[in-house]
């Protein structure tokens, strides 16, 4: 860019030299004539060079302005994801709510599962609730409508929930249908069974298995379906299995029955 002004500057420096020295105006028009070309190309590239940076500087503020939008939209993508989460959580809750209105004469106390169980020995979910909140050995713990498991540890903000797959729960309970008063054991994380089922004793397969209500357990809390009954002439009690629908890490919210108001 340098180079062509000064191409311009020697040629206007000529042009006034000879316009100063020749008074002729025909020679002045000559001169004229032969130096336009050289001012029309400086001109000419002058324009041709500023376009150029024009046009590189708008891709650059194009390039930045889209640069700026990605960012406004992964923004607007991550909002949509919490609103997401929220409503979901929400949704949640509100279903909890609405179990919880079915005993209101029960001390009831929304708990988060945040731990599970790090061996194969036994089948718990640590809860963030414990003494503190009320929580005692024993309590009742339930989610999405169905009995999750029992509180076995209490510690001063957070507690273990024995599952109702454990091998180790038990729990006495009934049939919905007939009302057969049944000891239910866990088994696995697909099924339980009820124990000492005497043949006499009227169970059906599908029929609800739920808390029967004893002291300060709430009654009614589905624990789960009659999956087979079987019976070997001869043997004191029925085979009986319970089907179990519950999977713990799927559940976020729990509630805990802390003993009537």
């Amino acid at each position: 860019m340098k180079k062509i002004y000064a191409l311009v500057f020697v040629s206007a420096v000529v042009a006034v030299s000879f316009l100063y020295f020749f008074r002729n105006e025909q020679l002045k028009g000559i001169i004229l004539d032969a130096s336009y070309p050289v001012f029309k190309m400086a001109d000419t590239v002058e324009e041709f060079f500023l376009s150029v940076f024009k046009h590189f500087q708008s891709q650059s503020s194009i390039i930045e302005e889209n640069r700026q939008l990605e960012k406004k939209i992964e923004l607007l993508k991550a909002r949509i994801i919490q609103l997401k989460k929220v409503e979901a959580e929400n949704k949640k809750l509100k279903r909890l709510l609405q179990f919880t209105d079915k005993y209101p004469d029960y001390k009831l106390k929304v708990a988060r599962i945040i731990g599970y169980s790090p061996d194969n020995w036994r089948d718990f979910v640590i809860v963030d609730a414990g003494s503190f909140d009320g929580i005692k050995k024993g309590d009742l713990v339930v989610a999405n409508g169905l009995l999750l498991g029992q509180v076995y540890q209490v510690g001063a903000f957070s507690s273990s929930v024995i599952l109702v797959s454990d091998k180790n729960f038990r729990i006495s309970a009934r049939c919905r249908k007939t009302g057969e008063f049944v000891f239910f054991q866990g088994k696995d994380r697909k099924e339980g069974r009820l124990m000492f089922v005497k043949p006499e004793q009227d169970i059906r397969i599908g029929d609800v298995v739920e808390t029967e209500g004893f002291e300060k357990v709430p009654s009614g809390v589905p624990i789960g379906k009659i999956k087979s009954v079987s019976y070997v002439e001869g043997n004191f009690y029925k085979n009986v299995t319970v089907s179990l629908s519950l999977n713990p890490y799927s559940i976020e919210y729990v509630v805990i029955f802390s003993g009537k108001k």
